[in-house]
């Protein structure tokens, strides 16, 4: 294998530290949001609220890395749009629950418990050495 392709299919890993740190980030924003869901009473409250918008963004985060890991090959605009893609797909079908729901909060918390569920699986998985081209 040449340099030029030894240096791009290292490059275009994703470092396992940073996997595992967006896996247990994964994990606290799902509880943020399973906490958040048993104290949720119309959202006025500063700490539901809090809960609500920290796990937010750590599950945005968590799917954002995600997401990049779904395309093992290709370009990088390609990567790009799917870990932008992912995050947005869940938070719309996320909504459109919470919406159509009755009461929101159980959709919280529901949504949340699952992306915990799947950091769990995520972070019992052994992480690849690496990547073949």
């Amino acid at each position: 294998m040449s340099d030029h392709r030894r240096a791009h299919a290292q490059g275009a890993q994703v470092p396992a530290r940073l996997t595992r740190a967006a896996q247990v980030i994964g994990l606290f924003g799902g509880l943020a949001w399973l906490v958040a869901a048993f104290l949720w009473d119309g959202g006025d409250d500063p700490v539901e609220l809090g809960l609500f918008w920290a796990g937010a963004a750590m599950i945005t985060l968590f799917l954002l890395e995600l997401g990049t890991l779904l395309v093992k090959r290709g370009l990088l605009a390609l990567r790009l749009f799917v870990a932008c893609a992912l995050p947005l797909l869940f938070w719309m079908v996320v909504a459109f629950a919470a919406s159509s729901a009755s009461d929101d909060g159980i959709v919280w918390g529901i949504a949340g418990a699952a992306v915990a569920v799947f950091a769990v699986v995520q972070l019992a998985r052994p992480t690849p050495q690496r990547s073949t081209l």
